[in-house]
C-alpha cells in the first residue's frame, strides 16, 4: 500500500466517525425537541383547562349567588361542587400557590353555602380569579421559556 491509499483509507475512517457523530447528535437532539414538544402541549392544554374551569366556577357560583329565575340550584350546587373537585385535580397538593387558588374557590363555596352577603363572595371570588390569572401567567412565561430553549 502506497501513501495515497493510505490518505484515502484515513479520509474515509474520519468521514465514517464524522457521520456517526452526527447521526448520534440528530437522535438525540431530535428525541429531546419531541420531549419538550409534548409536554409544552400538554402543559397548554392544562392551562386552556384551568382557566375555563375556575372561569366557570366563577360564573356557577355567582349565579347560585344571585339566584337566577328558573334556575334549578341543585344542578347548580351539583355543578360548582363538581368543577371545584376539578380545579383541585388540576393543581398541586404541595405547592402553596396551588393551594392558594384551591382555598380561594373552598372559601368562596362555604360562603356560598353559608348565605353570607353577595359582596363577601364576590371579593373572594375577585381574589380566586386573580390569583389564578397571576398564576397562570407564571405558566404561561415557563411555556415560552422552555419552549425557546427547545429551538435553540
Amino acid at each position: 500500500m502506497d501513501t495515497k491509499d493510505l490518505i484515502s483509507i484515513a479520509g474515509i475512517f474520519v468521514t465514517l466517525l464524522v457521520s456517526s457523530a452526527t447521526l448520534a447528535y440528530s437522535l438525540w437532539s431530535n428525541k429531546r425537541s419531541f420531549f419538550l414538544n409534548t409536554v409544552t402541549s400538554s402543559r397548554l392544554k392544562w392551562i386552556d383547562s384551568l382557566r375555563d374551569k375556575v372561569s366557570e366556577f366563577i360564573a356557577v357560583t355567582s349565579r347560585i349567588v344571585k339566584k337566577g329565575e328558573g334556575e334549578d340550584d341543585a344542578a347548580l350546587l351539583m355543578q360548582r361542587d363538581t368543577l371545584l373537585h376539578q380545579i383541585a385535580l388540576h393543581l398541586n397538593p404541595y405547592d402553596p400557590e396551588d393551594q392558594q387558588i384551591g382555598t380561594f374557590a373552598e372559601r368562596a363555596k362555604r360562603l356560598t353555602d353559608a348565605g353570607e352577603h353577595p359582596n363577601d363572595v364576590a371579593q373572594v371570588l375577585l381574589e380566586l380569579r386573580n390569583a389564578t390569572g397571576d398564576y397562570l401567567k407564571k405558566e404561561w412565561t415557563r411555556v415560552k421559556r422552555e419552549s425557546g430553549s427547545a429551538q435553540q
